[in-house]
């Protein structure tokens, strides 16, 4: 069996590494395999875990979220339905009752509350650095679906060679912003893309048709012929 400790978006890198830490901590305790993966907004996605899992291993999910979250709960069924509808395998998948219920979180608790602690303090300057007062100066401000259908359908590869071409190009934030974004509503036409200030939206991007975006629409300014303005 393999175990896959599923996260919610993570968008800073210690927060990410954290999944994977208590992932490695957990299959040290279970002796068995077990490996992080992300619903939504970083990698891998539980698509691609799952795709990584050998034919006849069975599947436990254990998803990695307090307080509890009904909306990971859901999709969570749903991404799985959409894998094993998409791929001709039909391992045995099941998913954990939640951390929230676990005796052992209270324990915690209790151990972290009667442990050793750290007093704070520090110069509040940062919090108020009239830097976070100031708009960057870009050209074209590009989102990125990396909702949990989009990232099912490769969002994760479409981020990574859309901002991977602007940076061999040398295009930081001061030439194109790119954010990534939570659901952007029209799922079932993802992976999203929009430019603006044009208002462009792609649909069904893929890693190649990223690199197209880039070099076409954010370099020369010539949106590709499948874009669609969002006012037609």
């Amino acid at each position: 069996m393999i175990v896959l400790l599923i996260a919610r978006s993570v968008t800073h890198h210690g927060g990410h590494e954290a999944v994977h830490r208590l992932a490695a901590a957990a299959a040290a305790e279970l002796e068995l395999p077990v490996r992080a993966c992300f619903l939504d907004g970083a990698e891998p996605s539980l698509h691609a875990a799952l795709d990584e899992v050998p034919p006849d291993d069975d599947v436990l999910l254990v998803g990695a979220h307090l307080p509890p979250d009904r909306y990971l709960d859901t999709w969570i069924r749903r991404a799985v339905a959409h894998w094993c509808t998409t791929r001709d395998r039909r391992p045995r998948i099941a998913l954990s009752a939640p951390l929230s219920t676990q005796p052992a979180l209270i324990r915690a608790v209790v151990e972290a509350a009667a442990g050793p602690s750290v007093p704070l303090g520090g110069n509040p300057g940062p919090f108020r650095s009239p830097a976070w007062s100031q708009l960057t100066t870009h050209r074209r401000h590009v989102l990125i679906c990396r909702g949990p259908r989009c990232t099912a359908y490769g969002a994760n590869e479409v981020a990574a060679a859309l901002s991977g071409r602007l940076a061999e190009l040398g295009l930081g934030d001061d030439d194109v912003l790119v954010t990534a974004t939570g659901c952007l509503a029209p799922c079932n036409l993802g992976p999203l893309v929009v430019v603006h200030p044009e208002d462009t939206w792609y649909e069904r991007v893929d890693a190649d048709s990223a690199v197209r975006i880039t070099e076409h629409h954010l370099v020369r300014g010539e949106p590709e012929i499948a874009a669609r303005p969002s006012r037609q």
